[in-house]
């Protein structure tokens, strides 16, 4: 018998992130109004395939609300100025052409090259327990970004932890200690990109390269939004990571399969993405009165935009303006992971729950047998 025949259905979108088996519930949430009211948590919500691109799309609907650029515990501090300036949460016209470079520098990644460069790094760093699968999730990606950047191996480990540090800032969940912490890894991080900045020999074509050449476009962001490019893949990819090993780990068939065709290896992950995606949901505030499905909902309004519950949509990574440039670099390195840790994770007794989040369905993984 199923194992959501056993378990209660979360009470709300955010409970349902951490949840053992909360597809049903989407499912539920996607039968209903695209647009609704829930009194309870005193927001709207956007559900289905049809309110959630309906949300994305609007330009109404906007990633912080009205007059609060930056979160206010995060005003007047190292962690509000890189906040302030990263494209991915904020509009405007101010971030448009900053966002068309960094898009336009990330599509041109030589992805091919960067696969088999994971392979080998992933390779040297096989996981050979359940607490080290857990820390080279959130490793490995990083690792790949900062390689990509241009940061040399020996910086690779303080830019990890920096970074992981760093992305607590970005969590309602966090406590005034990892706040503190965010602050002195936002203060290094920038110190780190400035550093590389001034050694001046980005590699023709790569990603540094092009970003540089549009300095002029991106303005005084450009360091924050390089370290956004590091604080997005922490999460995003260590999810979608650790959700196609949950995936292998119920269907454990696949190994077989996947060793006989390994070129399968893209769509095992495109399928384990969209069935259990990292990213469960994201807010959108009105600006202005927006008319969608036949409901109205006044400026001023928090959406809670439910990603997840957009069936097998592929949502995860955003939609239309709002879709992450990165998703391909993502799903390269997570790919090249998978295939380096196969022979590893097919023998490795696994357990797992889900870290602490409003949004990101990310695995941590104990000793055990969850299949």
């Amino acid at each position: 018998m199923p194992l959501a025949d056993f378990v209660i259905d979360p009470a709300d979108p955010f409970s349902a992130v951490t949840h053992a088996a909360p597809y049903g519930y989407y499912r539920r949430l996607a039968d209903g109004p695209p647009l609704r009211f829930d009194a309870q948590l005193d927001c709207w919500l956007a559900t289905g395939t049809a309110g959630v691109q309906a949300v994305l799309a609007h330009p109404a609907c906007r990633v912080r609300p009205p007059g609060q650029a930056v979160p206010q515990n995060l005003a007047g501090t190292p962690c509000g100025a890189i906040f302030a300036e990263l494209v991915r949460m904020n509009d405007g016209e101010r971030h448009a052409v900053p966002k068309q470079v960094l898009a336009r520098a990330l599509g041109q990644a030589d992805l091919a090259r960067l696969h088999g460069r994971v392979v080998d790094l992933a390779g040297d760093r096989v996981p050979g327990s359940a607490a080290q699968l857990n820390d080279a999730m959130f490793e490995l990606p990083l690792f790949a970004m900062a390689d990509l950047l241009g940061f040399a191996p020996a910086q690779w480990p303080a830019l990890g932890a920096w970074t992981r540090a760093f992305v607590a800032c970005l969590s309602p969940l966090s406590n005034g200690e990892q706040l503190a912490g965010a602050q002195e890894a936002a203060d290094a991080l920038l110190q780190g990109f400035a550093a590389l900045l001034c050694e001046g020999d980005a590699r023709p074509g790569s990603v540094l390269h092009d970003i540089v050449a549009g300095a002029d476009a991106m303005g005084g962001g450009m360091l924050a939004n390089l370290v956004g490019l590091l604080s997005q893949t922490c999460d995003a990819t260590a999810g979608l990571l650790g959700n196609a090993i949950v995936a292998l780990r119920a269907q454990p068939q696949l190994f077989a399969q996947l060793r006989a065709a390994p070129e399968r290896w893209p769509a095992m992950l495109r399928e384990a993405s969209r069935h259990d995606p990292a990213i469960h949901n994201t807010r959108r505030y009105t600006a202005d009165a927006v008319a969608l499905h036949g409901v109205r909902i006044p400026a001023g309004q928090m959406i809670v935009v439910v990603l997840a519950s957009a069936g097998y949509a592929e949502l995860g990574f955003g939609h239309g303006r709002h879709a992450c440039p990165g998703q391909s670099i993502a799903h390269t390195i997570a790919t090249a992971c998978l295939l380096a840790w196969a022979g590893a994770l097919e023998g490795m007794p696994l357990a797992w729950a889900y870290l602490p989040s409003l949004n990101a369905r990310i695995p941590v993984f104990a000793q055990g047998d969850n299949a």
